[in-house]
């Protein structure tokens, strides 16, 4: 901006030599932002008069000297004489709160180098005026300017400290679901209790689980990637993911249905994203199961030939959420599982499927459940044939 200010001026203003001071927010000195030379003058030092700067600052107004030699405001030894300056122009930029800076401009031809009709001087009354106001602009653009930047780190402080407090919220409960199964494992051995060692086993387990989920959650949302596509099976990976999960749902009293609408092409996707993005959708859809005491979870794959994707759908007859909160969930650690939940599951899935070209979707009712939809894109009608329709969706209890 400082650069810009004075290719601007120098179109307007004849000057051969400028620079543009700044307060420096630490010293509270004034410090050179920008410097600029008319083309002739480049090699030409800019040593700008410290008695011009003092005077311009300590009166708030600005100045135009024509011939400093024979100026009665600045004495024999001033700086601006000492330098042989001729003519200049230094104004203040006074914004709101005061001054943040200042314009100087000056030149060293002589008199007799111009025109009569320009009573021998290069700077006129009202390019001072121009300056004048040039420099209030500025001065406000510079606030207007320290302001956002404070703002904006203010935010990011902000931001920082409440993810530090959110994870350490959750890594404090996962730590002490790990104590806990440590403390049932220890107490087990030492009474010879198999069934105290198999339980805190069990609590052990599902906080590795938990310590897991979240480093890759934030792994996933902290970070832009491009995601490395590779044309595989759909169907496969979903099955997979059910498989992964069918303990879980088991011991919550959850079952899976499983629903395929024909056959799938291969569609060009980063597998561990995807998979990472299902296995969030289905762990959510068990959680919410879980919480009404047991339920059924429907996943089920489908090809949309009109606008090429492929689509994975997975649903739950869970609490459900409510329509206000319906967006929300896709924010940072917003969850609706207290305790149970980072808050990072959600967003990561949304952002792996966006990197991928395509989105997440959901319709949920309060007491009924929910349903999220992943769509794809799917590979270009070039690349393969159109799939086949295949017959009535096919049902699989229990997997």
């Amino acid at each position: 901006m400082c650069e810009r200010l004075l290719e601007l001026i120098f179109q307007a203003i004849p000057a051969d030599r400028g620079c543009l001071l700044l307060n420096d927010p630490e010293s509270g000195e004034l410090a050179v932002r920008a410097v600029r030379h008319r083309r002739g003058t480049d090699g030409d030092r800019i040593a700008i008069s410290r008695t011009i700067l003092d005077y311009v600052t300590q009166h708030g107004e600005g100045v135009r000297t024509r011939d400093a030699r024979a100026d009665e405001r600045w004495d024999s030894g001033a700086s601006i004489v000492r330098e042989g300056i001729r003519e200049a122009i230094c104004v203040p930029m006074l914004g709101r709160y005061g001054n943040v800076g200042a314009i100087y401009v000056d030149t060293r031809a002589r008199s007799t180098d111009l025109p009569a009709a320009d009573g021998g001087c290069r700077f006129r009354d009202e390019q001072l005026e121009l300056m004048v106001a040039i420099g209030h602009q500025a001065a406000l653009a510079v606030e207007d300017t320290s302001y956002y930047s404070a703002l904006v780190q203010s935010e990011r402080l902000a931001a920082m400290g409440q993810t530090v407090a959110t994870l350490s919220h959750h890594i404090k409960n996962i730590l002490q679901g790990l104590r806990g199964g440590g403390f049932l494992i220890e107490e087990g051995i030492r009474q010879k209790d198999d069934e105290a060692i198999a339980k805190g086993w069990k609590m052990v387990e599902r906080n590795q689980e938990r310590i897991q989920q979240l480093v890759l959650d934030m792994l996933t949302f902290s970070k832009e990637r491009t995601p490395e596509l590779h044309p595989a099976d759909l169907d496969a990976l979903v099955d997979e993911t059910i498989e992964l999960m069918a303990r879980t749902a088991a011991d919550q009293q959850v079952r899976f249905e499983r629903f395929r609408s024909g056959r799938l092409p291969p569609i060009p996707i980063d597998s561990e994203g995807i998979h990472r993005a299902v296995l969030n959708l289905i762990t959510n859809a068990i959680d919410a199961c879980a919480a009404k005491g047991g339920g059924v979870v429907r996943v089920e794959t489908r090809w949309d030939s009109a606008p090429a994707q492929a689509e994975i759908s997975v649903s739950d007859d869970g609490v459900g959420i409510a329509e206000e909160d319906l967006e929300r969930i896709f924010r940072p650690f917003e969850s609706s599982k207290g305790n149970r939940g980072t808050g990072l599951g959600l967003p990561a899935t949304r952002k792996i499927v966006r990197e991928h070209g395509g989105d997440v979707t959901v319709e949920s009712r309060i007491d009924v459940g929910s349903r999220f939809v992943i769509r794809l894109p799917g590979p270009r009608p070039t690349d393969t044939d159109e799939p086949e329709a295949g017959p009535e969706p096919t049902i699989t209890f229990g997997i």
